[in-house]
């Protein structure tokens, strides 16, 4: 991936050429980068909302040994380790 951000002392910088201002803001490469990222992060967040209700039925139902529970109960780990990540670098 191409880094769009430069690191100073004190936050980030971006290249004038990667934003563009708008009437109502900025657009370019960078914001949409941002855009989709914050989208990943929502969605993140709203699995870690879903899957334990989701596991719960299951478990309801008597399926802890199904591979549905299984598929969810992984995802509800590798989501949880990606947020931890995200978390370690102040991305909250």
């Amino acid at each position: 991936m191409e880094r769009l951000t430069k690191s100073l002392n004190d936050g980030y910088v971006v290249e004038q050429a990667k934003v563009t201002p708008n009437p109502g803001g900025y657009s370019g490469e960078a914001i949409d980068r941002l855009g989709r990222f914050e989208d990943f992060y929502d969605s993140l967040i709203a699995s870690q909302n879903e899957i334990p209700q989701q596991l719960q039925k299951l478990r309801d139902e008597g399926k802890e040994k199904s591979y549905r529970y299984k598929e969810l109960m992984g995802r509800k780990l590798t989501d949880s380790y990606i947020l931890g990540l995200l978390k370690s670098y102040g991305i909250e």
